[in-house]
């Protein structure tokens, strides 16, 4: 008896923690560094450096599983700045992903999303190579978008069809898994505004209707933070750290009938 007993605290004790923790995700998520180093030749530690070092240490404190960078990493492209926040971001000690803004590609400065990937891998331990990419992780299939215009800079993004035929075949293939995408540019606007408005979303919007599995679109870009739920899916836009010194903890706890609830919560560097 006393050997039954013990199973079947056992078997209970592997149950509740396979229902309870198994599928639970914490990640922090970061957007609009702007990153600007010192070009007085002084080498001062700038508003933008300082809020990125904190938020390292921040996150290195926490118990978060991913880390996520939304894009706008530096305030203008160029390599010296961008092999900086490479070497900043290398300091966080758990898996980090970086996809990128209009403000890092230049087509005039020779810095393109294949040369950004290549100075920002070489100095990190980022984990893309390009975006569009996705990677996969236990029950979810994260999936990385660009938008950016490299050849004309603007502040409204562009899905091109070739970005979304990507974004439809990767949700057809992981259609069993739970899809989270990470983008500059969001779909769902936190607010009105026609100079940052992106271009035709009704293109993007299209290919998310056809699938059932997308429950997080988080994107940046608007240096506010809001949540919306449109059609099941939760569009979480993230804030500036460094217009606000803020970033966001966003948490998935699995439900009893295999469904997420997504919270959010600011964190901020001061």
């Amino acid at each position: 008896m006393k050997k039954l007993f013990k199973i079947l605290c056992l078997l209970l004790f592997l149950a509740f923690n396979q229902a309870v923790f198994a599928e639970d995700k914490t990640i922090a998520v970061i957007s609009d560094v702007h990153l600007s180093s010192d070009k007085s030749g002084e080498n001062k530690m700038t508003p933008s450096i300082n809020n990125l070092l904190k938020a390292v240490d921040i996150i290195n404190q926490g118990n978060f599983e991913d880390v996520f960078f939304l894009g706008d990493n530096l305030n203008s492209a160029n390599r010296y700045d961008l092999a900086m926040f490479a070497k900043i971001i290398k300091r966080i000690e758990k898996p980090t992903y970086v996809t990128v803004g209009n403000r890092d590609l230049s087509k005039t400065k020779g810095l393109l999303k294949k040369e950004y990937y290549r100075i920002l891998n070489k100095f990190s331990n980022n984990k893309l190579k390009t975006s569009p990419s996705y990677k996969k992780d236990g029950d979810f299939i994260f999936i990385f978008l660009s938008g950016v215009n490299e050849n004309i800079p603007s502040y409204r993004g562009y899905y091109k069809l070739a970005e979304l035929d990507f974004l439809d075949e990767t949700l057809t293939k992981f259609k069993d898994k739970k899809a989270v995408i990470f983008q500059h540019f969001p779909i769902v606007e936190p607010k009105e505004d026609e100079v940052r408005k992106i271009v035709k979303p009704e293109n993007y919007l299209n290919v998310i209707k056809k699938h059932n599995n997308v429950i997080a679109i988080i994107s940046g870009h608007y240096h506010m933070e809001n949540v919306a739920e449109v059609d099941g899916i939760k569009h979480i836009s993230v804030g500036s750290l460094n217009s606000t010194g803020e970033f966001e903890q966003i948490k998935f706890m699995e439900n009893k009938d295999g469904t997420y609830t997504i919270t959010t919560k600011i964190l901020n560097v001061e």
